[in-house]
């Protein structure tokens, strides 16, 4: 089987703007909500969490951040040692700043050195630091770089189209590495934000049974249905009303890499307007010229119109029938 990568995806549907007004939710991070903690967090409580999550060029400014700083202070402490430094001169703090940091790095070229007992113990101390601040550092890059991410396309829309008796969401997943992945689980849920009969908002999230969620392998693309029956989530409620409620689907993916043998995730945001009525995703499988089958993922987004017996705002009875769709 070959895969067929365009440069750039088609994207055949575009979101609509999200109207203006208050939304508990948001495209990216579903909470779109400012959290106010009654008790107070450590300035360093989480380091090591931010460290792995900001990105490269933040990353690589507070490190350079913290060593300028590091030397700044130790070289304030040298600048205060009269005479503690060998050719440097009392009041030279530039001398100081880089003597400062040759011991902070180790390196130590020998033209200066500490000559008195203050300046041994400051320079003692900061070679500690040093050696422990390199240690640390070398950890932080080692784990951004060694962490697995999940290269998965998601479908930029859902498509809910008629199967017989049954009103179905579809949504379809695209593996962009060259192996599979392993033991691959979806859930999604659906979040909305729901007023009480006394004006009050609030946030509702209610699980999406998928036929489906787990699959063994996911070699190149797989195809994820919920039934929307009685006792679906989304049984009666019109676009109209999914895009009052500010609703979202979101989805968490999960699965294991056999390269790095580790876990990797995922996760993606579909907004009301991302629902199309009345339409399914084309396959992907094309025969190529070598008696193979070629996936063309320049197909992935692109969608068939497929009406619906009645229009989309009408809500569909249907029955509670189980069945699976995979690419």
């Amino acid at each position: 089987m070959h895969l067929k990568l365009p440069e750039t995806l088609l994207h055949q549907h575009k979101t609509a703007p999200q109207t203006p007004g208050l939304s508990l939710l948001s495209q990216d991070n579903i909470l779109n909500i400012v959290t106010r903690r009654k008790t107070k967090g450590r300035l360093l409580g989480d380091m090591y969490h931010n460290c792995l999550t900001m990105g490269w060029l933040p990353f690589f400014a507070t490190m350079t951040a913290a060593y300028l700083l590091l030397n700044l202070l130790f070289s304030v402490g040298f600048y205060l040692v009269p005479h503690g430094l060998s050719n440097v001169h009392s009041g030279n703090f530039w001398g100081d700043f880089f003597f400062s940091a040759q011991t902070l790095s180790t390196v130590g070229y020998g033209y200066i050195y500490p000559q008195s007992p203050a300046a041994n113990a400051l320079a003692t101390f900061e070679m500690l630091v040093g050696v422990i601040s390199t240690a640390i550092i070398t950890g932080l890059v080692f784990a951004r770089f060694s962490r697995p991410q999940a290269r998965v396309l998601f479908s930029s829309i859902v498509t809910i189209f008629q199967e017989g008796e049954n009103l179905k969401l579809n949504f379809r997943l695209g593996n962009l590495r060259n192996t599979p992945l392993m033991n691959t689980s979806v859930e999604a849920i659906l979040a909305r934000t729901r007023r009480d009969e006394n004006g009050h908002t609030s946030l509702q999230l209610e699980i999406l049974p998928l036929v489906y969620n787990h699959f063994p392998v996911f070699p190149v693309s797989l195809s994820f249905t919920h039934h929307i029956t009685e006792s679906s989530p989304l049984h009666g409620l019109d676009k109209a009303t999914l895009e009052e409620q500010q609703a979202r689907i979101f989805l968490i993916f999960n699965a294991t890499d056999p390269v790095s043998a580790q876990d990797v995730f995922a996760h993606h945001t579909y907004m009301a307007q991302d629902m199309l009525y009345g339409a399914r995703f084309v396959s992907l499988l094309r025969a190529s010229g070598q008696g193979l089958m070629e996936v063309d993922f320049s197909l992935f987004h692109t969608t068939s119109p497929d009406p619906l017996p009645a229009r989309d705002e009408e809500p569909i009875t249907v029955t509670d029938e189980t069945s699976a769709g995979t690419d």
